[in-house]
């Protein structure tokens, strides 16, 4: 439980630091990976910073920006017009969120779409532009 509210705190602050700063600080980067969770079920494809979101009933595709990465991780913060959030590296261990079909996931993200958190598991490559 106290990772759980550590990790939802440390969301809302990536995401309000990365709104606050802008697009002065987006790195020339572009961004491919597959994501999906539970609870309800949603998946997510992102190619060249293009997102397209599957939850319940509602299909959005959308183009994200990228915050600037953290120094020594490979942690982002996004945001489009529908949906904002971060995506992170989960480690060795890979992700431990444990919801997703995906074998090995690398990634965890957690995202906002409708005032609604989601989180997930998958897989993230990025490249430059």
């Amino acid at each position: 439980m106290i990772y759980m509210k550590t990790t939802v705190a440390s969301f809302l602050l990536s995401c309000t630091c990365f709104l606050a700063i802008g697009s002065a600080s987006l790195q020339e980067k572009s961004l491919n990976g597959r994501f999906e969770g539970t609870e309800p079920f949603w998946d997510m494809e992102i190619e060249n910073n293009r997102v397209i979101l599957h939850c319940i009933n509602d299909k959005i595709i959308d183009t994200v920006q990228l915050s600037k990465k953290q120094t020594h991780t490979h942690t982002y913060a996004f945001k489009g017009r529908q949906i904002f959030g971060i995506i992170r590296e989960s480690g060795k261990g890979g992700c431990t969120l444990d919801i997703t079909e995906e074998l090995n996931p690398s990634h965890e993200i957690y995202f906002s779409y409708k005032d609604k958190t989601y989180m997930g598991c998958g897989w993230l490559k990025e490249k430059e532009k």
